[in-house]
């Protein structure tokens, strides 16, 4: 599985192309963006998450672990501000990679696209309980 990390000192941004996670037929496709991955996803964190043209949401860090996004429907630039406090971007496109947000690190999502933004988000496990921590990137 191919895997670009982006961000200063080690990176904090982890891309995943998804094309052995995406099923097509005659049908349509099935998406399974966890497949093939080494992770631990918390069920019940898997969220899906709608944006209209423009609207930015998160603006928020989880201290204690990465999270999850794969767009599936329209495009998103997804902004973190690195160790350095130097703020960071990164074009989302539907159905082309999944991103793994390391932990602690202030993200958020803007719909760029001219249509609806959609993706699918989850946070990996966390035996002391999910925290999402506000933090204003954008």
């Amino acid at each position: 599985m191919q895997k670009t990390i982006f961000g200063d000192k080690g990176g904090q941004i982890e891309s995943f192309s998804i094309e052995s996670c995406r099923h097509c037929d005659e049908r349509g496709w099935v998406l399974f963006p966890w497949e093939n991955r080494e992770t631990r996803i918390d069920p019940k964190t898997i969220h899906v998450v709608h944006f209209v043209p423009g609207a930015t949401r998160g603006n928020h860090s989880h201290p204690r672990v990465a999270e999850w996004l794969c767009p599936i429907e329209g495009e998103g630039l997804l902004t973190w501000r690195s160790p350095s406090g130097e703020l960071q971007e990164l074009h989302l496109e539907a159905q082309a990679r999944c991103v793994r947000i390391r932990p602690g690190v202030p993200h958020a999502v803007t719909n760029v696209g001219p249509g609806e933004l959609i993706l699918i988000a989850a946070r990996e496990s966390d035996p002391a309980g999910d925290l999402s921590v506000p933090d204003k990137v954008v």
